[in-house]
């Protein structure tokens, strides 16, 4: 038993032992800059900040920009895809983002997908063995097409509002959204379509060449 600490006065924390692997995906902080400030780009992810600055998860979520959900929206496609290359259970693999804009001083453009579980589900070497570069960029490929077809489009593909708060476009369950466990802001802040669209997606040319 832990006693309360009311008057904080206790030196010590109470901690577990966690055991993990994780896959470090840093993008081309150059090529995210000339992406994100395209007019249609800007144009498409604009109307997301206002319902952001109206929502009660305004004080959990960060300013809403075009890089910011599109490392949002392919940590959930790599977690989605991950789950069967790497063996793990679909609320095992979990994201962190280090996102931060090109007029930051330290300009961020990645995303880490990871487990963390108390037992040897951490450790079973999926993750480590995934983040293989003859199998990641595979994952990635195939995580990508994935999003170009969602069994509920052309709905979600062209939706507007979509989520808590209307906080998302192109994305749904069926598509997009992983388990709460396993993501950092409440599967809100996606859009499939700033990665795979032919006219904002980031990743657009790698699908077509």
């Amino acid at each position: 038993m832990v006693p309360p600490d009311i008057d904080n006065t206790l030196p010590w924390l109470p901690a577990i032992e966690v055991r993990g692997e994780g896959i470090f995906l840093a993008l081309d902080e150059d090529s995210v800059r000339e992406w994100e400030v395209r007019p249609e780009v800007t144009e498409r992810v604009q109307p997301l900040e206002p319902r952001r600055e109206r929502s009660f998860l305004s004080e959990f979520l960060p300013p809403l920009t075009p890089r910011f959900v599109m490392i949002h929206t392919l940590a959930h496609l790599l977690i989605r895809q991950l789950i069967y290359e790497s063996g793990s259970s679909s609320s095992a693999i979990r994201e962190r983002l280090y996102v931060a804009g090109s007029d930051s001083p330290q300009p961020m453009a990645g995303l880490m997908v990871y487990t963390g579980e108390g037992d040897s589900e951490g450790t079973l070497g999926g993750l480590v063995r995934s983040g293989d570069p003859d199998w990641f960029l595979p994952a990635i490929i195939t995580a990508l097409r994935s999003a170009e077809w969602c069994s509920l489009d052309p709905v979600c593909q062209e939706s507007t509002a979509q989520g808590v708060d209307s906080l998302s476009l192109a994305a749904c369950h069926a598509c997009a959204l992983v388990a709460e466990t396993s993501c950092m802001h409440s599967n809100s802040a996606l859009d499939r379509s700033l990665l795979i669209d032919p006219h904002v997606g980031y990743f657009s040319s790698v699908l077509t060449a």
